[in-house]
């Protein structure tokens, strides 16, 4: 009995724990989307008409599918909502329902309109200007709901009322992640250079709509480097941005003590932008991100920097006591040091809306209606709003939201309305959007920006590197085919998406490239020469395998050789050949020693090559034949000496010698 007791109760716990798993599993898999919007006309005029195709995923034969007409709604709080879903408000027409014939097709569900009485045909009147959430429903043959999305109807004044349209500065940020090869040189992968080139192709498509760009240059040389031509300029009315080479930490760079890098960051991104969009980039204005600090603004207000666009999220919450006024009128900022600079803030929410998702179409109508609601609650002759697309956006977003700003007036509707967005590029934003505040004073608004990080031993390391390349330009004045690749790598490891360790390793390959150009002057690395007098000179032969001249300081050293012209010499070295070059030198003493050889670039910045000379000096110096001479002389003295002693001797004995007589 307990035993049974005991199965029933593990039974009712199994079935206790697993049916809200199954539920939820049943919960998931009946919310999967399966309506998709695959285009809709973006502004519609009085008496134009709505559409919305749609793809219907795997919704099943005989599915019903609805179009809901919302009242219109009155702030972007409740736009908001809509947009989820929620407080879609009164409903006010319903179109016919469509039935699918088969799943995997595609819809097109329209909504004529009227400004007055009587209706069109299967549609309605709408007296009003305004954004109309529009329900569009799957419902089974049962009537379970099976899937619905909320777009949009953005309906157009008439043209005969006087409106003022929001001026709206769509920038777009053309921007990858740096990675890093094998041999830990930065590149971006294949497919970032591609997503990159289909941006550009967007952008080229919407020439006739005013745009502000702002891309990487170390992302655009890569690509004009791949012969890619989607970056080159084709007479589109756009403003191009001053942008750092790589996408950099402007805070922490300052923090580090390595403002230079700004510089030489915006100067390199400048040259590149220039070259290949074939005019230079504008400074006066930038799109900041959070990482540049007070300090930072300070540097750029130097290099010309007047008016920033930050995230409205920088902006204290504590001052705004208006959202819609905040993203819409200009204001001022300041830099560390007081200095004033002319301010917009990027209407975050809505460059929150191309972030990638499941319906990047819907999302794009979704930023539309936000910038219609803005006019609508704030309208005047002198708002305007800076929108900042970024880099993440996904590409069909980015697409479906610039034919939509094509179409302002409503005309693919087939009813003309008054605009209510008007796109500009960023400098024109400026110029014509009103200062908040008095007339006297304009606000003052207090900014955010993100604390400085620790950059380790990055700042020493980068410092030797950047030291480095001044050298090898000093040494190859007309190379800069060949020192800018360098150049590129060393700037590459400002990147700030990278590891500390990824940036040691992009300055390891910078340094690896200086040898393989340094490598290509050399000294042969044998040598023996023989002096037989006391002055003379030592052929030096160096080779230049660089295809342009090369400008070095050639140093020697010996401890038993004096150089009377001196122990360093600057030569120009021809291209890819050898040069000599004579070094004097007087011998302290005769014998074997050796003669060090260094070269480096002119100015000595950086070691190129170095070599031993095997000396052999067969020459007497003076003090040694003076010595010689005395050896010799006393030697001559004594030897003559010794012989007349040797002569009186023999002719002493033979003197004293007896004579010998006969028989004696």
């Amino acid at each position: 009995m307990m035993g049974r007791i005991t199965r029933v109760g593990i039974v009712a716990f199994v079935l206790l724990v697993l049916c809200p798993v199954f539920a939820n599993a049943q919960s998931t898999q009946t919310t999967t989307q399966q309506l998709k919007l695959v285009h809709q006309t973006a502004f519609v005029g009085p008496n134009g008409v709505f559409s919305a195709e749609i793809s219907t995923g795997d919704l099943p034969a005989n599915t019903k599918v609805d179009l809901v007409l919302f009242g219109a709604v009155t702030s972007r709080n409740r736009l908001a909502r809509t947009i989820a879903g929620e407080q879609l408000g009164r409903a006010l027409f319903s179109t016919p329902a469509i039935i699918l014939d088969a799943s995997g097709s595609t819809k097109t569900l329209s909504l004529p309109l009227n400004e007055k009485w009587p209706a069109p045909e299967g549609g309605t009147v709408l007296s009003e200007a305004g954004v109309y959430p529009i329900l569009i429903e799957a419902t089974a043959a049962n009537g379970t709901r099976l899937d619905s999305i909320v777009t949009h109807l953005l309906r157009l004044p008439s043209p005969t009322t006087p409106t003022s349209p929001l001026g709206v500065a769509t920038t777009v940020v053309i921007d990858a992640p740096l990675g890093l090869s094998r041999e830990g040189a930065p590149q971006f992968s294949d497919t970032q250079l591609g997503r990159a080139s289909e941006q550009f192709r967007i952008i080229a498509a919407a020439a006739n709509t005013p745009l502000t760009l702002a891309a990487t240059p170390f992302l655009v040389q890569e690509l004009a480097e791949a012969g890619d031509a989607s970056p080159r300029p084709d007479r589109q009315a756009r403003q191009t941005l001053s942008r750092p080479y790589v996408k950099i930490d402007a805070g922490s760079l300052i923090s580090a003590g390595q403002s230079s890098v700004l510089t030489a960051e915006y100067a390199a991104g400048d040259n590149v932008l220039a070259n290949v969009f074939e005019a230079a980039p504008d400074r006066r204005t930038l799109i900041l991100d959070p990482s540049v600090t007070p300090s930072a603004l300070n540097l750029l207000a130097q290099s010309g920097t007047r008016s920033v666009v930050l995230q409205s999220s920088q902006i204290r919450s504590s001052l705004v006591s208006d959202e819609s006024s905040v993203l819409t009128s200009r204001f001022v900022i300041e830099s560390e040091n007081g200095t004033s600079f002319s301010a917009m803030a990027n209407d975050d929410v809505v460059s929150s809306r191309f972030l990638p998702t499941a319906d990047p179409i819907l999302n794009a109508h979704h930023a539309l209606a936000e910038l219609m609601m803005l006019h609508q609650e704030q309208p005047g002759v002198d708002r305007g709003v800076a929108l900042t697309i970024p880099a993440s956006a996904d590409t069909i977003a980015l697409k479906e939201f610039l034919s939509g700003l094509a179409a302002t007036t409503g005309a693919p509707s087939g009813s003309l309305g008054t605009m209510i967005i008007q796109p500009l590029t960023l400098a024109d934003l400026f110029t014509r959007t009103g200062v908040a505040g008095t007339s006297q004073k304009p606000t003052v608004r207090s900014w955010t920006s993100n604390d400085p990080t620790d950059l380790g031993t990055y700042g020493s390391r980068l410092e030797q590197a950047q030291w480095n390349l001044l050298g090898l330009r000093t040494m190859l004045p007309k190379g800069s085919e060949i020192v800018d690749p360098v150049e590129a790598t060393v700037l590459a490891s400002a990147e700030a998406t990278l590891t500390t360790n990824d940036r040691a390793a992009v300055l390891n390959g910078a340094n690896n490239q200086l040898l393989a150009i340094t490598s290509a002057i050399s000294l042969p690395q044998s040598q023996r020469v023989t002096l037989t007098s006391r002055t003379g000179k030592i052929p030096l032969v160096i080779t230049n395998d660089l295809p342009v001249e090369a400008l070095v300081r050639i140093t020697v050293s010996s401890p038993k050789l004096e150089f009377p012209s001196g122990k360093t010499y600057e030569v120009v070295l021809a291209p890819s050949s050898t040069t000599r070059t004579d070094i004097e030198v007087t011998t302290r003493a005769s014998g074997a020693f050796p003669l060090d050889v260094a070269i480096t670039s002119s100015g000595g910045g950086i070691p190129v090559a170095s070599s031993r000379i095997d000396v052999r000096s067969t020459a007497i110096s003076g003090i040694g034949l003076f010595l010689s001479l005395g050896a010799g002389l006393f030697l001559l003295v004594w030897w003559a000496r010794h012989i007349r002693r040797h002569r009186r001797a023999r002719s002493l004995v033979a003197a004293n010698e007896p004579s010998q007589t006969p028989g004696g």
